[in-house]
């Protein structure tokens, strides 16, 4: 049915088009055009191509002309980086003083802008059109401004910027009920919320799946393919690896421009590679390689040396690695954020002069320039003061913090030392014990002294694995976390290898023969060898990343594989005695 309507809609333009084309009106073409642009822009866009610009004489049309060209090719996502044509149509509008037009026209000055990759022109465009789009009081157009300038913000690392930016946006787009403007506010923000790390990533899912519940019908096949690239990046770093490729082919399936598929391929093979399938996501990640992006090559390339040494092919790992950092660098030297903060500041600067008046308050302006600029001083001598003071705070908390580090290095290898030499002796006394077999008096004098160079061993073993660096770490994590609910340190691979090894010296390789006897899995390992230590379960949580419990749960599971009775709760005391 709606097929047959839209058959019938497109002969009734055609017709039109043909009356208004044998009566040579372009006018009424212009017309025609403007008002099939929202529904059909292909069709817009055909009337507009079909027009000869000769029978434009009136320079009113020649910049409505000019508008809705440019509108109609930006909606058909035809790449526009030239803009001599909207160009027309600023200096018009702008010379009228047609507020309604002159939004439009500088939202698509920046859209051109856009595409040829110049950040800091559009957002000059942008903010230029904010202002006219408010007079004119055309919310619509007002969403469309900030959805975009929101993007070009995100895209510059801007974040913080980028996400108030959003936030207004779906209060525009929840006053006109319009869903894709809203689902896209909503999907960036989730964006944003993934950049931010972990803490923000209940919330980064909150609004994303809203986003993606609201648009899943065909109508919005473009904005859902954005919104589940989204959510794979999100369960990627949430390592649910089977959410991730499900959300990544979604990506894929939804896509029907080819030009966007680098990025979807190197997604899915990033899923993929979370997930262990090395081949499956080197597959697609060589796919991503012919985007000509630098951010996608970098990321590709990343990965690629990742599974190579993953598969210990070591040169081929640097190789790939070298051609990252060529990548990554190059991504660095295309950042345009400065560009865009100077855009804001020369548009500020421009309509606050424009504010002023004209010629008979040049005096006037002149003093408050003079004052702006003694306060600017003022205030940049106060924040350099401040920021040097800040400075050298710093500078002494890290000469202690290295200090500290230093006495903690050598107090550690000096009770190795000591830790050696015990037990060095505790063998020597074991070897003398076993020569003793018929003299049980001295036999049971050197066993009590075999003990009490056990107990000073378990000591000396116990204050090293306090002394060490990655206990130290651990300690560091749980104080930021107690201060700031968050920590910029986690335990890598190196770091938790350190830490077995460090345990197993401190209760006699019980968590290496506990490992091999149970065949436990890693994060049983790591739960294990933090449960050693004196740290509450409490603190364990923000150390290996799971509620407390789940920590209680995987005690019984530990427990079970090691063959306690039902009944036994104490992983810790077990431990112990193990």
């Amino acid at each position: 049915m709606k097929y047959i309507i839209r058959i019938l809609i497109f002969l009734a333009v055609f017709l039109s088009f043909a009356s208004c084309s044998q009566q040579q009106n372009p006018n009424a073409l212009l017309i025609q055009a403007d008002s099939l642009m929202e529904e059909y822009p292909d069709s817009a866009l055909h009337i507009l191509e079909s027009i000869e610009t000769q029978q434009l004489s009136a320079q009113a049309d020649r910049a409505y002309y000019a508008l809705l060209l440019t509108q109609a090719r930006d909606k058909n996502y035809i790449v526009q980086t030239d803009d001599s044509l909207i160009r027309t149509a600023v200096q018009y509008y702008d010379s009228v003083g047609d507020v309604r037009m002159q939004a439009k026209a500088y939202y698509y000055k920046g859209a051109i802008y856009r595409d040829a990759n110049l950040c800091g022109e559009a957002i000059k465009e942008y903010l230029t059109a904010i202002p006219f789009a408010e007079k004119a009081e055309n919310t619509k157009l007002l969403g469309l401004i900030y959805n975009q300038a929101g993007y070009l913000y995100y895209l510059q690392d801007l974040l913080e910027q980028a996400d108030s930016i959003y936030q207004l946006t779906e209060k525009l787009a929840i006053q006109q009920n319009d869903t894709s403007l809203w689902a896209d506010a909503l999907s960036f923000q989730g964006k944003i919320n993934i950049e931010r790390g972990m803490a923000y990533y209940p919330t980064a899912e909150e609004r994303l799946l809203k986003a993606f519940e609201m648009t899943n019908t065909a109508k919005y096949r473009r904005v859902q393919a954005n919104i589940a690239a989204a959510l794979s990046s999100l369960y990627s770093n949430m390592e649910l690896n089977k959410k991730a490729i499900q959300y990544a082919k979604l990506n894929i399936s939804l896509r029907s421009d080819t030009a966007q598929h680098y990025k979807a391929f190197l997604l899915l093979g990033n899923a993929y590679f979370k997930a262990g399938l090395y081949d499956s996501a080197t597959i697609y990640i060589n796919k991503s390689l012919s985007s000509t992006r630098y951010g996608i090559k970098a990321s590709a390339y990343m990965r690629l040396a990742e599974v190579a040494k993953v598969q210990g092919d070591l040169d081929r790992s640097l190789a790939l690695t070298k051609k990252y950092t060529l990548y990554i660098d190059s991504l660095h030297l295309a950042k345009q954020s400065d560009d865009i903060l100077i855009a804001e500041k020369e548009v500020a600067e421009q309509q606050y002069t424009n504010n002023l008046g004209y010629q008979n308050n040049k005096l006037y302006i002149l003093i408050i320039v003079s004052v702006l600029l003694i306060c600017i001083i003022g205030i940049i001598y106060a924040v350099l003061r401040k920021s040097q003071q800040k400075a050298h705070y710093i500078e002494q908390k890290q000469s202690l913090l290295e200090k500290e580090q230093q006495d903690l290095q050598q107090k550690y290898i000096q009770l190795k030392n000591e830790l050696t030499q015990k037990e060095a002796e505790i063998a020597s006394l074991q070897n003398d014990i076993n020569q003793q077999i018929n003299n049980e008096e001295k036999k049971k004098k050197l066993q009590q002294e075999l003990d009490a160079l056990t107990r000073e061993r378990n000591a000396l073993a116990k204050e090293a694995l306090e002394h060490s660096e990655v206990y130290s770490k651990i300690e560091r994590i749980i104080n930021s976390y107690k201060k700031y609910d968050k920590s910029e340190e986690q335990l890598n691979d190196d770091d938790w290898q350190c830490f077995i090894v460090e345990t197993d010296i401190r209760w006699d390789k019980a968590i290496t023969r506990l490992r091999i006897q149970c065949e436990l899995e890693k994060e049983e390992v790591h739960l294990c060898c933090l449960l050693l230590t004196d740290f509450p379960i409490a603190h364990l949580e923000c150390i290996i990343g799971q509620t407390r419990n789940t920590i209680y749960r995987k005690e019984k599971e530990i427990l079970k594989k090691a063959g306690c009775p039902s009944g036994t709760n104490k992983l810790k005391e077990f431990l112990k005695n193990y």
